[in-house]
């Protein structure tokens, strides 16, 4: 397996810092990581490091504004949330296609990273997809009266207010690095509306949900009640078609294991039997696919 620092240059001309994973021996399956929100790539290079040794051909990037993509030829406070998807997962996509020798596409969310799919009709290069803890992040989504009251004060005043502030959201406050402020106020705005991906006057964005053709899997984990809750999982599998989305229900001790939350299964201590059902099942579908595309 060899690792290379890239870069990769977005469609506004932003670039975007890039680890690509290029394994001994390819299986035909390049795939692209999505982080989580203000997650850098690399905590998830254990499990890219993982999957390239398996035979997948490995992308993960910083979306703009995090880790090591900040490029100060652009105003940071003033990027935005959905640029991550229009823009950056985009760039990601149309890289891997060239550079990459492979026969199928895929990509892993992790919470947002999830979201960002149905934002970019390239997903419709896209064989499959999976996702961990990813979810609509509406309010109301939350169960129980006093979660969706906290959910709604901490997107509606609290973490304005911390921006005011602090001119960004601070990485302390939701688990991160920091946000730059134009793209933290904007997820917030999301989080109040029912459609979720709007703009600034309320109104929905474009999306492509309908665009993706293959199979996804998203992974709903029993202890991750703050960030990604059942209901708030399956209102993202709604975005897909019926017949694509599965949604999989794990506890911690399916995995042998105490506790996961929404930030420890790409933890580089994640035993890697845990990994294995998600690899395996990602390369399933590249042999279901190569079978179907060769009847």
């Amino acid at each position: 397996m060899h690792v290379q620092a890239i870069q990769l240059v977005a469609a506004d001309g932003y670039r975007l810092a890039a680890s690509y994973f290029q394994p001994a021996v390819p299986n035909g399956l390049a795939l692209v990581i999505n982080s989580a929100t203000g997650v850098p790539r690399r905590y998830y290079r254990a499990f890219a490091a993982y999957l390239a040794e398996r035979g997948t051909v490995v992308l993960s990037y910083d979306y703009r504004g995090i880790g090591d993509s900040v490029d100060i030829q652009f105003d940071q406070p003033s990027l935005r949330i959905r640029d991550w998807g229009v823009k950056d997962f985009e760039a990601a996509l149309r890289w891997l296609m060239v550079h990459s020798d492979h026969q199928h596409l895929a990509v892993v969310g992790h919470s947002i990273g999830g979201q960002l799919l149905g934002l970019t009709p390239v997903v419709s290069q896209l064989s499959t997809a999976l996702t961990v803890a990813s979810q609509i992040g509406y309010w109301r989504h939350w169960p129980g009266h006093f979660r969706r009251w906290q959910m709604k004060s901490i997107l509606g005043w609290a973490m304005p207010a911390v921006v005011k502030g602090f001119g960004k959201l601070p990485g302390f406050a939701m688990g991160g690095v920091s946000l730059p402020a134009g793209i933290a106020l904007e997820w917030a705005r999301w989080c109040q509306h029912p459609a979720y991906f709007v703009d600034e006057q309320g109104l929905p964005l474009p999306t492509h949900f309908h665009r993706f053709r293959g199979r996804i899997r998203l992974y709903s984990i029993a202890d991750d009640l703050f960030y990604a809750p059942p209901l708030a999982v399956v209102a993202l599998a709604a975005r897909f078609g019926a017949e694509q989305a599965d949604v999989v229900f794990r506890q911690p001790s399916d995995w042998s294991l105490p506790g996961l939350g929404h930030f420890g299964f790409f933890r580089s201590s994640t035993p890697r039997h845990v990994w294995d059902e998600i690899a395996n099942w990602l390369e399933q579908q590249t042999i279901a696919n190569s079978q179907f595309m060769a009847a």
